[in-house]
């Protein structure tokens, strides 16, 4: 008899359970057909999140134990310090704010063992005079952060303090690359929106038109 009159009850208390339920599956997709996804290889495409663990080459730099301890307290007293190479080494991880300075920047996926990928590297080190204001990032994956030393060894990277050598830690490359070729350069404006990509090779009288 009680089963009787129970039954009736719990069937009240779970319709509109079921109910809610429903609803907010179904505000759940909507909400995730209303996000915004975006298409980071087509121009004009807002440029991916950026999360760079940077490789600093101190060997060219650091000559002494007393060297240092100069710079150090040079820096200390003035954050302007023309040595830019001891403020940058404090910089664990650069952020796409970090390179937020209101230029055009190059950014270039690369592996740091593919021959392509050195003589383009040695091609915009001989221009580097036309980067004054254009930085230059040169991001790989994770896991070729081992071969990265050697390749800021041979190519000097660390000489140049617009150029930025590291790996990738926020999934960009694997939003921005085409997967065709090595290296790809993909070219962003001062807003950080995508004005073009060049897979492969590329000459610097192609990339002329877009340093600033």
């Amino acid at each position: 008899m009680l089963s009787r009159l129970f039954l009736p009850a719990l069937l009240a208390l779970a319709i509109p359970a079921l109910a809610q339920q429903k609803n907010t599956a179904s505000l759940k997709v909507i909400d995730k057909k209303d996000e915004v996804i975006f298409d980071y290889k087509k121009t004009g495409a807002p440029m991916p999140p950026m999360r760079l663990m940077p490789y600093y080459d101190t060997s060219s730099y650091i000559a002494n134990t007393e060297q240092v301890i100069k710079d150090s307290i040079a820096h200390k007293k003035n954050k302007k310090h023309n040595k830019e190479v001891i403020q940058d080494k404090s910089k664990v991880e650069i952020t796409d704010k970090d390179i937020n300075d209101g230029n055009n920047l190059f950014v270039m996926m690369f592996n740091p063992t593919c021959s392509h990928c050195e003589d383009q590297t040695e091609r915009m080190e001989k221009n580097i005079s036309y980067f004054s204001k254009s930085k230059l990032i040169l991001i790989s994956t994770p896991q070729m952060r081992q071969y990265i030393p050697n390749f800021v060894k041979n190519f000097h990277t660390a000489e140049y303090p617009t150029i930025t050598v590291g790996t990738d830690s926020s999934g960009f490359i694997d939003k921005a690359f085409l997967y065709q070729a090595l290296p790809q350069i993909n070219i962003y404006d001062a807003d950080r929106k995508l004005i073009r990509i060049f897979s492969g090779e590329v000459a610097i009288d192609s990339l002329k038109q877009y340093i600033e």
